[in-house]
C-alpha cells in the first residue's frame, strides 16, 4: 500500500510539471520573413475579387467597380478599420435566429423533464408512471 502511493505520487509529480509541445510546420510568413503581411486595402480588394461577393453585390444592386473605387480611395487607417471589422464579425446567421433557437432548445429540454416526470412547467404534459 505504502509503495503504491509512492509510485501514484511520483507519476502524479513528474506529468504536473511536464511541458508539453506541440510540433506545426512553421510557414514563412509566420515566421517574418515572406511578403505574407499585406495591407488592408490588398485584403480588401481580395475580398471583394471573389465572385460570391460580387454576386452578392449584384444583388444589392451595387456595382463592383464602384466598391473597388471606393476602397482604392480610403485612407490606410480607413481600410485598416473595415478590414479588422470583416475579421472580427461573425459568420453565419444573425442574432435573433440563435436566440430562438436557445428558446426552442430549452422549450425542448423543459417538455422531456415534464413528461418523464422530473419537473411541473407545463399544464398540457402528463408524466410517464411506471405501473
Amino acid at each position: 500500500m505504502k509503495v503504491s502511493k509512492l509510485i501514484l505520487s511520483f507519476i502524479l509529480s513528474t506529468t504536473l510539471f511536464a511541458q508539453v509541445s506541440f510540433a506545426q510546420i512553421a510557414s514563412t510568413e509566420a515566421l517574418g520573413f515572406g511578403s505574407g503581411a499585406t495591407s488592408s486595402k490588398e485584403k480588401l480588394a481580395g475580398i471583394l475579387s471573389r465572385e460570391d461577393v460580387a454576386e452578392r453585390f449584384k444583388e444589392l444592386g451595387v456595382d463592383v467597380k464602384s466598391i473597388e473605387a471606393r476602397v482604392a480611395s480610403m485612407t490606410d487607417e480607413e481600410a485598416s478599420i473595415v478590414a479588422n471589422q470583416i475579421d472580427t464579425l461573425p459568420a453565419g446567421a444573425d442574432v435573433g435566429m440563435s436566440i430562438v433557437g436557445a428558446i426552442v432548445f430549452i422549450f425542448i429540454v423543459l417538455l422531456i423533464t415534464d413528461v418523464l416526470g422530473l419537473t411541473k412547467v407545463f399544464n398540457f404534459t402528463k408524466p410517464i408512471t411506471n405501473n
